[in-house]
């Protein structure tokens, strides 16, 4: 069954579709079979993996409550081996009113729905890349994972804060027996760090004395050109250069990440 895992933080800018995507494809490196999931309206992860903004297929069909098509049609292969993506489009913003107002919150479990028709069964591990707020389609997420990372910018003076109000939304829904008591773990990623700078010392410290370090990854994600090189490019950074700091970053992750699994 595979392991399923939401990438969240209703802050913009902290590296979600950038990890959702790196880790994706280094796990998929490992020889597990990864599916991607794009929920965010803006469909970076789709556009970088696929470089379609229109695919035949896509999350609004799937959720489209009066008109759903079966998972195996809209999941889509890439170019990297063992990696697949349930891609997203503009069009997903008609769904999300009719998701919120089916009876009995039933929408907001429409995606675990599916997952367990067929995604749970064809991968090892299934990423979904979030928007950056807390409304219908994390609630989505949440409500269909095992795990969830929250990658959270160093250097910015509202880090702490940011990473506190996510964990506990999470949290929340873990709690609520009616929401999704299953949720496993809830960990931070410290991504875009820079141990140069005496400003990122002190957001790192800051949150490390703040925050339980057993929710922390022990890796962190440094600030690396590579990664805007690679976006810039629509290619993940192992394309790129696998060498660099950042892609060898993403691999000791993995380890991390098959932990959840154990």
């Amino acid at each position: 069954m595979a392991h399923i895992i939401s990438i969240v933080n209703h802050k913009g800018g902290v590296g979600k579709t950038t990890t959702t995507i790196n880790l994706g494809h280094a796990i998929a490196r490992k020889k597990q079979r990864v599916l991607l999931i794009d929920m965010d309206l803006q469909c970076n992860t789709t556009l970088t993996i696929l470089g379609l903004e229109s695919p035949q297929y896509c999350l609004s069909d799937l959720l489209n409550p009066s008109d759903s098509k079966k998972i195996e049609g809209c999941i889509h292969p890439t170019d990297y081996e063992n990696l697949y993506i349930l891609p997203n489009s503009k069009k997903s913003v008609k769904i999300e009113m009719p998701l919120i107002t089916m009876q009995m919150r039933s929408g907001l479990f429409l995606l675990r729905e599916k997952l367990r028709e067929y995604g749970e069964k064809n991968f090892d591990y299934i990423l979904i890349d979030c928007p950056p707020n807390l409304g219908t389609f994390v609630l989505c997420a949440l409500y269909t994972s095992d795990s969830v990372i929250i990658p959270v910018e160093t250097g910015s003076r509202y880090s702490l804060e940011g990473l506190n109000e996510a964990t506990d939304f999470v949290t929340a829904i873990k709690n609520d027996p009616q929401g999704n008591p299953k949720l496993k773990t809830i960990r931070a990623l410290l991504t875009k760090t820079d141990l140069r700078t005496l400003v990122h010392k002190a957001s790192i410290q800051q949150i490390k004395s703040h925050y339980p370090s057993n929710n922390l990854f022990k890796t962190t994600i440094p600030i690396n050109t590579t990664i805007q090189q690679a976006e810039a490019m629509g290619k993940t950074i192992f394309q790129v250069r696998s060498n660099a700091n950042s892609a060898k970053a993403y691999t000791a992750l993995v380890k991390e990440i098959l932990e959840f699994k154990e």
